[in-house]
């Protein structure tokens, strides 16, 4: 990991983004909830990212992802994102996320994502991030209704 940016910086501007998938591994990873935000459901494919992640976050229902040597965060990538959707996302994840650019692996036979590169949002506070991982289940039992509808303003 890099050194810390200052808030709003992203190791790549939302219009420098245009042709690389959003690797995603928390909220972003239900189809409900990128709906709602974008309008629409881009495609998809599975994929992990060596390396990180998906950390549980005291306090709150999302996860973030964070540096760890023996980890493997699993995801998606969503492709064909508009620059106008990446900007969006940005403002809807907001400053304790840093854009960066990471490495994915397919997790399919067919491997069409490997080696692929890919943004995705990592938490700004390594530290604040619990020793586990966050709980995806938990995530839609206990709060995705409430996302989606607080994203279509219900």
């Amino acid at each position: 990991m890099s050194g810390p940016a200052a808030p709003g910086t992203h190791e790549a501007p939302a219009d420098q983004r245009h042709g690389l998938a959003l690797f995603a591994y928390g909220t972003l990873t239900f189809a409900p909830v990128v709906d709602a935000l974008l309008g629409r459901r881009p495609p998809v494919t599975s994929a992990v990212v060596p390396g990180w992640r998906a950390a549980r976050l005291p306090g709150r229902p999302y996860p973030g992802l964070v540096p760890a040597p023996d980890g493997r965060a699993s995801g998606l990538l969503l492709s064909g994102l508009t620059p106008v959707e990446w900007a969006l996302l940005d403002s809807w994840e907001g400053d304790p996320y840093l854009v960066r650019r990471v490495r994915t692996s397919a997790t399919e036979a067919s491997g069409p994502a490997s080696g692929l590169f890919a943004f995705t949002y990592t938490w700004r506070a390594v530290d604040e991030a619990a020793p586990d991982d966050w709980d995806r289940s938990r995530f839609a039992d206990e709060w995705l209704d409430r996302y989606v509808t607080r994203l279509r303003g219900s």
